[in-house]
């Protein structure tokens, strides 16, 4: 019997590599992006990174998808900046990487926003957020309203399989997530992450796509800063 050389286990070693990487970027190609989407500029927002987003009739159909959704400064979005007109894709021979784009949407009034909102906004125009990254909030959790909280088995099943969503989460998913609470009373599940930093953002389609795999489908998701925390809390003193 003859085993490989030395030389031989390198090169397919590198092979293998290079090729698990290559398919790695082109199925997921929002994981490889999110190093760049992550550079938020000050003030709270909203990047929205597509995977389907390769030429100008794209964006502005995500722009007007958009156009109604509370809480968002459409005026001030920035988008690709080189992106291809209608005519140019159509003759485009680009692989699939290069459909993937971003969009920031400034945040005009944080407690209008419903992330859900935006989530179905897009996917009614016939597009769906590979990501949706939440940046300049130092202190916040996001509240899910679940209209199906029938039992003490829903409550307490909820964060217990969160945890384990975490836990295997293989690519670094959830890993913001700080803890998860129940109120049964007012059907809500509150993911409340760890302190964001500057330049840092949280992904809401981690949360959402978990409730999704629980079998929850959220009628609405906020995000509670610090400041609105705080408020709410000596309101009820």
């Amino acid at each position: 019997m003859k085993f490989a050389s030395m030389k031989q286990i390198i090169v397919m070693t590198a092979v293998t590599c290079v090729g698990l990487f290559g398919l790695d970027y082109y199925k997921n190609p929002q994981l490889w992006h999110s190093r760049s989407v992550s550079m938020a500029r000050p003030g709270v927002r909203l990047t929205l990174w597509m995977n389907h987003l390769c030429c100008l009739g794209c964006l502005a159909d995500v722009r007007q998808a958009l156009a109604e959704v509370p809480g968002i400064d459409l005026a001030n979005a920035s988008g690709p900046k080189q992106l291809l007109t209608q005519a140019e894709a159509n003759m485009q021979g680009a692989s699939l990487p290069d459909y993937g784009n971003a969009v920031e949407f400034p945040i005009s009034d944080l407690e209008k926003l419903d992330l859900v909102a935006v989530d179905k906004a897009l996917r009614d125009k016939g597009f769906v957020a590979g990501r949706m990254e939440l940046s300049g909030v130092e202190h916040f959790r996001l509240e899910a309203l679940l209209e199906h909280l029938c039992c003490g088995m829903c409550d307490r099943s909820i964060p217990e399989r969160v945890a384990f969503l975490k836990a295997k989460g293989s690519a670094g998913q959830l890993k913001w997530l700080d803890s998860v609470s129940v109120d049964h009373e007012k059907k809500t599940v509150a993911a409340h992450a760890r302190f964001l930093e500057p330049g840092k953002t949280v992904d809401v389609v981690e949360f959402l796509s978990g409730l999704n795999y629980l079998g929850y489908e959220p009628s609405s998701l906020r995000v509670i800063a610090e400041e609105k925390m705080q408020h709410t809390n000596h309101e009820g003193e």
